[in-house]
């Protein structure tokens, strides 16, 4: 129920107005209260239930002590507008801002289920790296989309980076509270800052703070956003916080003047080089120095899950800064990293390389068509040439200027041109044939004569045992002729011209083979 501010006495204090969080009660007509999910020092959150969508919420009520200050009731409702402006996965949606009739404020976002990451990382200790850096990655796409509305934030913190999870168990960060953010431009900037906080609550996070908003709250970056990133990554990963200090005052002298120690040390081992190199380098003294945030996030990119790279190609996207070639990872047996929804790594051999065929000398199906229609084509042509000489020949005949007596007479006359041509081409044929002949028969002339055998050897093929024919019939056999002079000539160096080839027994019943003398005809 809402409690009226009224007065009882002049000599009376008014009554301080507040939102008493009983369930069941009902806020603008359309949130239903639920429970009360928290207390801080500056506000009330409860769950809700959206009347009209039935869908749950998140209300944020401004308790009295705050609404004391108008810088801290200007702050409250500067959280709800700057964070409206922000449309990232990685920042609390809020849906609704008002007023109730009592004047608390109040702030409608989405309900988030899960903790914060500093009661994450007292509950737990160190978080494992690769969870660590994937929290941090999220966090930086959060940060670019902040950062390009002209937004600082200038409170982030562990307390301020809500962990919830998805339905795989993967974490999801939402960054919170952007009520002592800073808007690049606009009339806050001008004067007095509504945002600026008390000192109370400006001390309520020194760790977290770079050294140049320990100096000025108000002339301050977006690099101060990557120191406090950088703080927050420090102690996800040792479990400490990079700075600490018995007294607020020596924690801000740290700040200023001391360099936090290796992240590698505080944990004991277990933090990638590359990683400690980048959460120094966030830790920079000087802003100019300081790691950028898109090269935060290629860092975080690669040792986070493969499920959180896609977030770097979008914050690069968003700073408009260009995306640097990045490498497959090989594991350390050597083997390619198995493809997505494998369960087993495949080591693929490359493929060669086939030489591209050059347009000389190769037919396609497709040039078979065009060299058959270029023929075709040709032939058109052709066709057309001699039927326009037709037309030609008919109109002239037709007309009278073409005779058909001196027509034959052409005929005639190329007729008997063309038979005095083919008589001159016979007559040097028929001289070339007898010129050739006549040099053949003075090379055969000018040969010597070789020896040959009287008898040629009997062949056992064609013994009548073997082949099964009669003797008569072995006797009519045609006899080869001896080969040319020039053959025999090339032959004589196997067998000496002395030796006599041996003749085999004949068969009893076979008869002798006569060989006819052969002589050399010139």
């Amino acid at each position: 129920m809402i409690s009226a501010t009224k007065r009882e006495g002049a000599g009376q204090k008014p009554a301080e107005a507040w939102f008493d969080p009983v369930p069941g009660t009902v806020v603008a007509e359309k949130y239903r209260v639920d429970s009360t999910l928290g207390e801080g020092g500056m506000g009330l959150v409860v769950a809700a239930t959206h009347l009209g969508l039935e869908q749950p919420v998140a209300i944020k009520f401004l308790l009295p002590e705050a609404m004391r200050s108008k810088v801290a009731v200007d702050r409250f409702l500067r959280e709800a507008k700057v964070a409206a402006k922000v449309k990232s996965e990685y920042v609390a949606r809020v849906y609704d801002v008002g007023t109730l009739d009592n004047g608390v404020p109040y702030i409608v976002m989405e309900h988030l289920k899960g903790c914060d990451l500093g009661h994450l990382i007292k509950r737990d200790g160190a978080l494992p790296v690769d969870e660590a850096c994937e929290i941090a990655l999220q966090s930086c796409e959060a940060l670019a989309e902040v950062h390009t509305a002209g937004i600082v934030h200038r409170d982030l913190k562990p307390s301020n980076l809500f962990v919830t999870r998805r339905a795989d168990g993967s974490p999801v960060a939402k960054l919170l509270d952007f009520g002592i953010s800073k808007l690049g431009v606009g009339p806050e900037d001008g004067g007095v800052d509504p945002a600026l906080t008390a000192t109370t609550a400006i001390l309520g996070s020194p760790s977290y703070m770079s050294p140049e908003q320990l100096k000025s709250t108000k002339e301050v970056d977006g690099r101060t956003d990557v120191w406090s990133l950088g703080a927050v990554l420090y102690e996800a990963v040792t479990g400490k916080p990079a700075f600490r200090g018995e007294t607020v005052p020596q924690v801000c002298a740290m700040i200023a003047s001391e360099d936090p120690v290796g992240p590698s040390s505080v944990r004991g081992g277990g933090v990638p080089a590359e990683l400690e190199r980048v959460i120094l380098g966030c830790l920079e003294k000087n802003p100019d120095k300081r790691t950028a945030l898109v090269d935060l996030a290629r860092v975080l990119a690669r040792l986070a899950p493969e499920r959180a790279r896609g977030s770097l190609e979008r914050i690069e996207a968003t700073l408009g800064a260009s995306s640097e070639p990045r490498p497959r990872t090989t594991p350390a047996d050597g083997t390619s990293p198995a493809s997505p929804g494998r369960g087993r790594n495949l080591d693929l051999e490359p493929l060669p390389v086939l030489p591209l065929a050059t347009s000389e000398g190769v037919r396609t199906e497709s040039s078979w068509g065009h060299e058959r229609r270029g023929r075709r084509s040709g032939g058109g042509a052709l066709l057309f040439l001699v039927l326009t000489a037709g037309i030609v020949l008919a109109v002239g005949v037709w007309t009278g200027r073409i005779r058909v007596s001196g027509l034959r007479g052409e005929l005639a006359g190329a007729g008997s041109a063309v038979t005095s041509a083919a008589s001159a081409v016979s007559s040097a044929v028929s001289s070339a044939a007898t010129s050739a002949a006549s040099a053949v028969s003075s090379v055969a002339t000018s040969l010597p004569e070789l020896p040959l055998p009287s008898a040629l050897p009997a062949f056992p093929f064609d013994e009548p045992a073997a082949s099964g024919a009669p003797a008569d019939e072995a006797s009519d056999l045609p006899v080869e002729p001896p080969p040319p002079a020039h053959t025999a000539a090339s032959n004589a160096a196997t067998p000496p011209a002395h030796a006599v080839a041996p003749t085999p027994k004949p068969h009893p019943t076979a008869k002798p083979h006569h060989v006819k003398p052969w002589h050399r005809r010139h």
